[in-house]
């Protein structure tokens, strides 16, 4: 049988996958994208339907994610009405309810959750509803219109937005909650008491700890029967009671589920091959809280469905993100962003009777979850990097309280970048020596080439690197004849490094070993075997813990077959040695290296700045860099061949930090123009547009980023050899230096600090 051929297809007609075939398109992906979606209209948010739309605020072309234009402007398909009746995830097909049979190449399942099902005694009787779609929203509408009296079941985030929301229509409004509190997932009684108050003043009836026990009525709804045996006159209820994931269609797909919820990995892998999950449906691991979680939420949805998008590209992303919900309870809109469960201590700042207000949820002194209500959006979005980071608070709690302390005074997360440079990087192992003496210590490392080598031993020894990167430059010393002047024995040296290589980093070629079978010439594809450097590493970091170190390493290397640079990150990846020898295959010295059967070379080919990465792969916000520069910006004019190739490199090799003033200023004109619109807008709408996710991301600045440099200037007779003169005469000049310049540094610094 003949199969349809789909490159990306994404099951489910969400935000997730809304999102992802955006993200696919963005990002360079030239295959066919079909989205199969079980709604009988483009994907759109569903939160309106609770707020705005069931208001008859917006209408349906209003809440739609993209309009049919963009759709066919970026050549996806979306077919309507159409579910995944199954999945045959060896043969890679999916059969459809329209009799589809689809081969994909990668696949997408973001079919979110369907409403639980109702199993009360009179469920059927007519205006008995659950809100999960338009239609549903409709039908509620259109009998809201007509009645004057309504029963909300459940004081859920929903529940409450669609008890607001009928309030506003006019109605009489109970909420029946079999909790005894509201909003209960606040995991706050102040809170759950706060919007108690609220309901009550709007007008609603709240019974709490009273369930509905059955609908009374003929053939519609008449009473709602509680299990005090309270009878509720009604013409309308709404049931928001929560969903169940909407995964049945997956049952011997061999796809692992957990309480019916898809699972997956921190990169939103499924446990089979060329599948990913995102959403409500997923069950997925959290590194941020190193557990696993489910979160129903369209920012959740939106993010997740961009990571997806990007892995399926072959982007190797883990999900880290922190969770916001974003509710809006008449006119009261708040997020909570984290996990407010198994807090242990909570820290209230600002009034909440005047609606500006945040409550900290904190676990051993580290912040865990924000609920903020009416608080600028640059401090929401500094909490979001304070719990990302698992930032301990133990001396920072009373700036917490205090209102009038911006949050991006709080510790910050410590980076080194380390460029490449050969056996410039000896000078790195002073740097980190006299940071480690100042109590300096990274929690990320980001290295390219000899860079990374470093890094990988600073992450496999974390707050003490100094020993056993001491160590590791001892062996990789070469011994110089003694009887010569200094500069002649260094230039001795390099040039026995050039025919015999360094034992402990790099052999020739031209020397067959008995380890290796002799390869001709004109088939080598690097002057130099790294077969020792291989074995050197893995003395001093054990890779298989790199995952659980405190220090992050980020590497880069670029694929052969691609020309891309790509990010190996040990949060993420398993680390071997070979992912280390790969960010510093500078050909035509060195071969490439193979790492899960891709080609890769040096990362300096394309950037020696892996300060880029850092910021790709953890965010921007918060961070006190430490930038290592072994090529210096400046230099007298090259005299001969020798110089200028050696002045080549350094100009390719320095380092060049992304410069982003101007991405500030575009940033900073469009905040302006945004805040100047809102001026103009209702200030209860106002309010809620402030509360929003995507504003607070994208309006509010997180803590600044500060960048230290530490520039290694070398001396105006040193010689082109530098970057391969592993002589020990040079390996401790370099140490020597790199040290002496940071305690420079902080002496200066320190200085400078009295003074003031």
């Amino acid at each position: 049988m003949t199969h349809e051929q789909i490159d990306f297809l994404l099951i489910g007609g969400g935000l997730a996958s809304a999102t992802a075939a955006e993200t696919l398109r963005r990002e360079g992906a030239t295959g066919s994208i079909l989205i199969l979606s079980s709604e009988s209209m483009l994907p759109y948010h569903r939160p309106s339907l609770s707020k705005r739309y069931l208001l008859g605020h917006a209408d349906a072309v209003q809440i739609l994610v993209h309009s049919a234009q963009f759709y066919r402007e970026q050549d996806i398909e979306v077919a309507l009405e159409t579910t995944a009746v199954s999945i045959d995830t060896v043969q890679q097909i999916v059969q459809t309810s329209t009799g589809r049979q689809i081969h994909y190449e990668k696949l997408l399942i973001a079919t979110g959750g369907s409403p639980r099902p109702v199993t009360l005694p009179g469920a059927s009787l007519q205006g008995v509803y659950t809100l999960r779609s338009r239609n549903d929203c409709d039908a509620i509408r259109q009998q809201a219109s007509k009645t004057k009296r309504a029963v909300v079941i459940g004081g859920s985030f929903l529940g409450m937005e669609v008890a607001m929301s009928l309030l506003s229509l006019g109605l009489e409004v109970s909420i029946v909650e079999e909790d005894g509190r509201l909003l209960r997932h606040l995991e706050s009684s102040m809170l759950s008491d706060f919007f108690w108050q609220y309901a009550q003043t709007r007008g609603a009836t709240v019974l709490l700890v009273d369930p509905a026990v059955a609908f009374h009525g003929a053939r519609k709804v008449k009473e709602v029967e509680t299990r005090s045996g309270a009878r509720i006159p009604c013409d309308l209820v709404v049931v928001c009671t929560g969903v169940e994931p909407a995964t049945q269609f997956l049952e011997g797909s061999g796809i692992a589920r957990e309480d019916g919820q898809i699972v997956v990995d921190d990169r939103l892998a499924t446990n089979v091959p060329n599948v990913w999950a995102a959403g409500d449906a997923t069950s997925f691991m959290d590194p941020v809280f190193s557990h696993r979680r489910h979160i129903e939420h369209w920012d959740n949805a939106i993010k997740q469905g961009r990571l997806a998008a990007l892995n399926m590209l072959g982007r190797r992303m883990r999900y880290d993100e922190v969770s916001y919900f974003f509710c809006e309870v008449g006119d009261i809109s708040f997020d909570v962003l984290g996990a407010p469960e198994d807090a242990d201590e909570w820290i209230m700042r600002g009034s909440l009777a005047d609606h500006s207000f945040a409550l900290f949820y904190l676990k051993n002194s580290v912040l865990r979850a924000v609920f903020s209500l009416g608080r600028l959006a640059g401090e929401i979005r500094a909490a979001e990097g304070l719990i990302r980071y698992r930032t301990n608070l133990l001396q920072q709690k009373e700036m917490l309280r205090d209102a009038n302390v911006p949050l991006d005074q709080l510790p910050t997360q410590t980076v080194l970048v380390l460029q490449g440079g050969g056996a410039l990087g000896a000078f790195e192992c002073g740097v980190v020596k006299a940071l480690e003496e100042e109590k300096i210590f990274p929690d990320i490392v980001a290295g390219i080439s000899i860079g990374a080598l470093n890094g990988a031993i600073i992450a496999g020894n974390p707050r003490h690197a100094t020993d056993a990167l001491e160590a590791f430059w001892s062996e990789l010393q070469v011994p110089s004849p003694s009887l010569l002047p200094e500069s002649m024995r260094r230039a001795a040296t390099a040039m026995q490094i050039l025919q015999f290589g360094v034992p402990k980093f790099f052999r020739p070629r031209w020397m067959p070993t008995f380890e290796e079978p002799w390869v001709t010439p004109w088939s080598w594809t690097g002057f130099y075997d790294t077969a020792p450097m291989k074995q050197l590493l893995t003395k001093y970091v054990d890779f298989k813990s790199l995952k659980e170190s405190p220090v992050r390493l980020v590497v880069g290397a670029v694929n052969v077959l691609t020309g891309e640079l790509e990010a190996f990150d040990s949060y993420v990846d398993d680390f071997t040695p070979d992912h280390i020898l790969a960010s510093g295959s500078l050909p035509p010295g060195f071969s490439w290296t193979f790492v899960d059967g891709k080609p890769y070379w040096d990362g300096g080919v394309v950037s020696n700045s892996p300060l880029d990465l850092v910021i790709d792969r953890c965010g921007p916000d918060g961070k006190r860099v430490f930038i290592v520069d072994l090529f210096s910006g400046e230099r007298a004019l090259p005299s001969n061949m020798m110089e200028i190739m050696a002045r080549r490199d350094e100009i390719l090799y320095s380092e060049r930090v992304r410069s982003d003033l101007r991405t500030r200023e575009l940033k900073d004109a469009y905040r302006g123009l945004v805040e100047s619109i809102l001026q103009g807008i209702a200030p209860v709408e106002r309010e809620k547009i402030m509360q929003r996710p995507r504003y607070i991301q994208l309006m509010g600045d997180g803590a600044k980023m500060s960048i230290t440099r530490f520039i290694r200037k070398g001396t105006p007779d040193e010689p082109s050899s530098r970057d391969y003169d592993f002589s020990d005469v040079s390996i401790r000049v370099n140490q020597a230096q790199g040290y002496a310049l940071v305690k420079e540094a902080f002496h200066i610094s320190t200085k400078e600090t009295h003074h003031e």
